[in-house]
Parts: C-alpha cells; structure tokens; sequence
C-alpha cells in the first residue's frame, strides 16, 4: 500500500457490489475538485477509479465462495498529483497478480476485466498492480496534475 492510510484524505470501504462504484466516483472526484483540478482531468480520474473498482469486484468463479471482502479505496493529492488506491482480497485481477510480477498477461481474466488495465494505462501518469500478502491486490494509479494542465 503506497497510500499511508493515516494520511489518506479519502479512505473508503464498500461491499464488492457494482451499486456502489457510482459513489466512490462522486468522493474521488469530490477531492480532486476539492484541489482545483482541471473538470476534463477529473473526468478522466473517475473513469479511472471505476475501472479499477469494477476490476476489484468478485467474477462469477468466486460466487458462492464465501462473504467477498470489501474493497478499501484510498486517495490523497499532493503536489500536483492525484493518487488513488483501489485494494482488494478477491477478484479476478487480484487472482490474476498472485504469485506474478506487477506487470502482469491479463489473459487470466474474464475478457471484460482485461479491457479496464489498458484503458486505465491510458487514463493515468502511473499505473502498478502489487499483489499482497495473504491475497489480493492493490491498484495504484497517480495522475499529474501540472503535466497535463494547459
């Protein structure tokens, strides 16, 4: 985790459920306007951030596997960037990076779920996927606020 929880302007849990990535969105890009940042680059922070959410949702081999673990997203800005942490204990993506380096084949995953890693690639500055100890997986993505305002 590269996002302190102790200094995380955002810390959020949620039940792996997709009803719930709507609001994550909203808090993300609440603190990213918060910071003044640019409407067409918090657009694109929320799309970001809803990949990486729907990436950390159980896929249909996890059902009737158990309560999933909730999805913990942190964020916080700082000097012209904006970070944002999306960690989970059981989906696709976090089965797909156990025991593998963080520049991972997608070719574990669902063909849906393999489409959001170059999408979010093309979204943000900086993209690693750290897989954890005990499971799961940890989605960091830093956009740069300063590089891309005009």
């Amino acid at each position: 985790m590269t996002v302190p929880a102790d200094t995380a302007e955002l810390d959020i849990e949620f039940p792996p459920k997709p009803e719930y990535i709507r609001t994550i969105r909203h808090a993300v890009a609440a603190l990213a306007r918060l910071h003044e940042v640019p409407d067409e680059l918090v657009e694109e922070i929320k799309l970001a951030v809803s990949e990486a959410c729907t990436s950390a949702l159980p896929d249909d081999s996890a059902k009737g596997k158990g309560t999933p673990s909730p999805v913990r997203v942190l964020a916080e800005t700082g000097p012209g960037t904006v970070t944002v942490e999306v960690i989970d204990r059981g989906s696709a993506l976090a089965r797909a990076v156990s025991g593998k380096p963080a520049e991972l084949s997608t070719g574990d995953m669902p063909f849906e779920r393999r489409l959001a890693l170059p999408l979010i690639r093309g979204l943000v500055d900086e993209l690693s996927i750290t897989p954890l100890e005990g499971g799961g997986a940890a989605v960091r993505m830093v956009v740069s606020v300063e590089d891309r305002q005009t």
